[in-house]
C-alpha cells in the first residue's frame, strides 16, 4: 500500500527499470536460486515504470520527487525509467545523475551525490 502522505519529499536514486524481459529473466533466476517463492518473485517484478507499483499508484504522489538517473545507464537502471517517471509523477524533478554504488566508478561522485541529495531534501 502506498502512503505518500507519510513523507514530505522523495528521492528516487537509480530507479530500477521494470518490464525489461532480459533483466526480468535474470532477476527471476537469481531470486529463485535464493529461495524466493513464485508469489514473492512476481510481486517484486510487477509494476509498470517502477517495480512493485503501478503508474496509477505513482501518480497519487503529490509531494516533490527527485529522480536521480544512473549515469551511465545500464540494463537495470535505464534512462527510459527516468523519462517515464518525469511523465507519471506530477512533481518530479530530475537531479544530476551518477553511477550507482557499489560500482567502483561511484567513489569519485560520492561528495556530489551527497550534496545533491541534501540540497533536494532541504529545498
Amino acid at each position: 500500500m502506498i502512503q505518500p502522505e507519510r513523507v514530505e519529499r522523495l528521492l528516487l536514486a537509480w530507479p530500477a527499470t521494470a518490464g525489461d524481459p532480459d533483466v526480468d529473466t535474470h532477476t527471476r533466476r537469481g531470486l529463485t536460486e535464493l529461495g524466493a517463492s513464485p508469489h514473492v518473485i512476481e510481486t517484486l517484478l510487477s509494476g509498470q515504470t517502477l517495480r512493485g507499483i503501478t503508474d496509477d499508484e505513482l501518480a497519487t504522489i503529490t509531494q516533490p520527487v527527485g529522480v536521480l538517473a544512473s549515469v551511465p545507464e545500464n540494463p537495470y537502471h535505464q534512462r527510459r525509467t527516468v523519462d517515464a517517471l518525469s511523465r507519471v509523477l506530477p512533481h518530479a524533478v530530475e537531479l544530476p545523475g551518477c553511477p550507482e554504488p557499489p560500482r567502483p566508478d561511484f567513489q569519485p561522485h560520492t561528495a556530489s551525490f551527497i550534496q545533491t541529495a541534501v540540497r533536494f531534501a532541504l529545498t
